[in-house]
């Protein structure tokens, strides 16, 4: 197993009012969707080069890409229905907490991702678009994965 650096998660979590929701739908089974999204084997298939532990498993979970590293502590789990975690925001010295929520409707699945925490300054704010950018792109490679069988990254 490959040993990687990371920094542990700040213990100074989400003291600002900055937030940003991003949404998408993906059109499958929630099962398969929920796997996708939580199961550090799948994930790796489609959005990062390497992840160790679930996102469905509270504790910590390391998403890897490349020579960047992001350890995640993950507080809550509800199967099929929310996770929330808390990490290391890029750009500031905090953690932003996390909050996916997914909703089963004929067929797709929709999943929301808030994304809260940052402060209102320069740093705050460059951060918050960093992540918001990160999970558009998440959602994106997850719907193509899941319904094509497609890496977005071609892995």
């Amino acid at each position: 197993m490959h040993s990687y650096t990371f920094n542990p998660v700040s213990k100074i979590i989400a003291p600002g009012e900055v937030y940003f929701i991003v949404a998408g739908v993906v059109r499958s089974d929630i099962e398969t969707v929920w796997d996708n999204v939580t199961k550090a084997k799948n994930v790796k298939k489609y959005f990062t080069s390497d992840a160790l532990n679930d996102l469905d498993t509270l504790g910590e979970v390391l998403w890897v890409w490349g020579d960047e590293t992001a350890l995640i502590e993950v507080d809550e789990v509800e199967l099929h229905k929310k996770i929330v975690f808390h990490w290391n925001a890029p750009f500031v010295n905090y953690a932003v907490k996390t909050e996916f929520t997914f909703e089963e409707s004929n067929g797709r699945v929709n999943i929301k991702i808030k994304e809260s925490g940052w402060e209102f300054e320069v740093y705050g704010i460059k951060s918050s678009y960093a992540n918001c950018s990160g999970w558009t792109e998440f959602l994106s490679a997850l719907r193509v994965f899941t319904e094509f069988e497609i890496s977005y990254f071609n892995k």
